[in-house]
């Protein structure tokens, strides 16, 4: 039996002739701006358990800014309030909280929401349900050596602004509710690969616009998986370091055997990877942030995968952050072992 979800998105990928057609948003930056956001949602299908999903139908939220969009004279009206309202109500009826994923290189518009849709019904259990909600930044699609990696990096540090200011919107929506509208979801972010990078650029951006001042506490967990960032990032004011600022916890998953990440240092003359090696110290880290070396059990089909891809397809990776999720203590997450000598826990494969 066909498996629907709906996931909400904002993005500022170039807009399609019709944008209320499938493709929707293309692969470029949008053409009035890098920082011009389209907010909406789409039901995504997919006909069996292990099928990907696939785009149905998609909804863009109407958007209506005098003396920018259409006319002079139009009325106001903003794609986030009604994505973010909808958004809410969902939340308050399934007693759900709310992921948001940044994804990651090579990742079209469809499959950003595919992904998050795959989150939704991995992640997501009866007694602790989640929505999925994605910022779809202009990653291309294509899995090209050197040409495509390079312009999607560009694009991900174009796009960080954007980030910055669709969640500054969002902070902005909540404290415009009076708090009996409020859900009570707990909010969580997830940076997948180069999506580690943009979320790097994005936290620069809100630093910049706060002016020094101290970051809001706005998630739960920060899921930093497979990261395409440096590992030298948390202890860097410039990169990741003040992160922790946002969050309540964070979490680290690397994989020492992460091919797509070991290409990418090689090849592209960048420092250890923060998703393959873990941080570079362990001695500045802050007692929030947590380590889980996923190394035995990153291994998917097909091959292609390279072992990046664990925390949509191992079982043991998506036990472990059902159990985040649903607020376990780290040293309480079943299937771990706490090793001392390298501060992290480790994920041991299901007996078979």
């Amino acid at each position: 039996m066909a498996e629907t979800v709906t996931v909400y998105f904002a993005t500022n990928r170039e807009e399609l002739p019709d944008p209320d057609e499938p493709e929707g948003f293309g692969p470029g930056l949008n053409r009035r701006s890098p920082l011009w956001l389209r907010y909406g949602a789409g039901d995504m299908v997919r006909q069996k358990k292990g099928s990907p999903f696939r785009l149905a139908a998609l909804r863009v939220a109407p958007e209506s800014i005098p003396g920018v969009t259409v006319g002079e004279t139009e009325e106001k009206k903003l794609g986030s309030t009604a994505v973010f309202d909808a958004l809410r109500r969902r939340l308050i009826d399934r007693k759900a909280d709310l992921v948001l994923l940044l994804h990651g290189y090579g990742c079209d518009f469809e499959t950003a929401l595919s992904h998050a849709a795959e989150l939704r019904a991995a992640w997501g259990t009866a007694s602790h349900p989640i929505e999925t909600a994605v910022f779809s930044w202009p990653s291309d699609g294509k899995i090209v050596p050197w040409i495509a990696y390079a312009s999607d990096r560009d694009d991900a540090r174009s796009s960080a602004k954007a980030v910055a200011r669709a969640l500054e919107r969002f902070l902005a929506y909540l404290r415009e509710l009076d708090r009996s509208a409020w859900c009570k979801a707990d909010l969580h972010l997830v940076a997948h690969s180069m999506g580690n990078y943009l979320l790097r650029n994005a936290l620069q951006a809100m630093i910049g616009d706060l002016g020094g001042r101290p970051l809001p506490r706005v998630f739960k967990n920060i899921f930093l998986i497979a990261a395409d960032e440096d590992n030298d990032a948390l202890e860097d004011p410039r990169k990741l370091a003040r992160l922790p600022e946002l969050a309540e916890f964070v979490q680290v998953y690397f994989a020492r055997n992460d091919a797509a990440l070991t290409i990418s240092d090689i090849t592209k003359g960048h420092p250890d990877r923060l998703g393959s090696t873990g941080p570079r110290t362990l001695t500045s880290l802050p007692h929030k942030v947590t380590l889980v070396d996923c190394t035995e059990v990153s291994e998917t089909s097909p091959a292609k995968d390279a072992h990046h891809q664990y925390r949509r397809k191992r079982p043991e990776v998506i036990a472990d952050i059902r159990a985040v999720l649903a607020g376990t203590a780290p040293e309480d997450v079943k299937g771990r072992e706490w090793v001392a000598a390298r501060r992290c826990f480790r994920i041991l494969p299901a007996k078979r």
